[in-house]
């Protein structure tokens, strides 16, 4: 768990965030971000006013906005639940096939029940999240296909040619059926997977130096640029008043 004793400042973060095996949850609220494109699906929740979801050629207001992966965005709002969904969890299949964002309909009972499985430490986030996505019943079977390829990149196989041999494709063709599972390429996706790695491990206590190096960066400079990029705020920033709380036996 990761704390300042730090004032909160009205731009600074504060609040909870919990991490699962591809799944991503803070409740509390936002802070200053710079425009950063990451490489989950996110919804943001406003919990007492609208959020704005600024890209560069208009902004999204709502209640709850969903982000596509790899959408360039900057995110302003007081009290917020927000929701990262790794490209590949079963969570996913059930978001809108959206290239732009837009905003979605999320009850607020179900906002706040997300909110307080962080706040009280009571509860199962996940759970809760799949409530309020309304999928727990309703996920499709996913493609055989992507449950090698997630379980391979988690075991640290993260070749192209290693993964396309494992589904019986060729690498080019891969590249482009990855793409059509998810949106992003592979080397974007492996990049963030690595960040969300280097959070966990800081999540358990870890220094940033040692985080940054477990999880395949070159240094902690190196880390800290490509937080920078994908979340929009330099990592000591981000999690200064923020409380990271880790999943049992949890991968992000």
């Amino acid at each position: 768990m990761v704390k300042s004793d730090l004032a909160v400042g009205p731009l600074k973060w504060s609040g909870r965030a919990w991490l699962a095996p591809g799944l991503a949850v803070f409740a509390g609220r936002a802070g200053h971000q710079d425009w950063h494109h990451h490489q989950a699906h996110q919804i943001a929740i406003g919990l007492d006013v609208p959020v704005t979801v600024e890209c560069p050629q208009r902004q999204y207001t709502g209640f709850s906005v969903f982000i596509p992966a790899g959408v360039r965005h900057r995110i302003s709002g007081a009290l917020i639940v927000s929701i990262y969904l790794d490209v590949l969890a079963d969570e996913a299949q059930v978001l809108p096939q959206s290239m732009t964002p837009m905003p979605i309909e999320i009850a607020p009972s179900d906002a706040k029940r997300i909110a307080d499985s962080l706040n009280e430490g009571a509860g199962d986030p996940r759970s809760a999240v799949r409530k309020a996505l309304q999928v727990l019943d309703v996920l499709p079977a996913p493609d055989p296909r992507v449950t090698i390829v997630s379980t391979a990149i988690h075991e640290g196989k993260v070749r192209r040619e290693e993964l396309a041999a494992l589904v019986h494709l060729s690498p080019t063709r891969f590249s482009h059926w990855f793409v059509e599972q998810t949106g992003l390429p592979l080397r974007s996706y492996v990049k963030w997977l690595r960040l969300t790695q280097a959070v966990q491990y800081l999540a358990c206590g870890r220094s940033m130096t040692d985080a940054a190096h477990e999880s395949g960066f070159s240094d902690s400079a190196h880390f800290s640029r490509t937080f920078h990029s994908l979340l929009g705020i330099d990592p000591s920033s981000a999690l200064a008043e923020v409380y990271l709380q880790e999943a049992v036996a949890a991968r992000v």
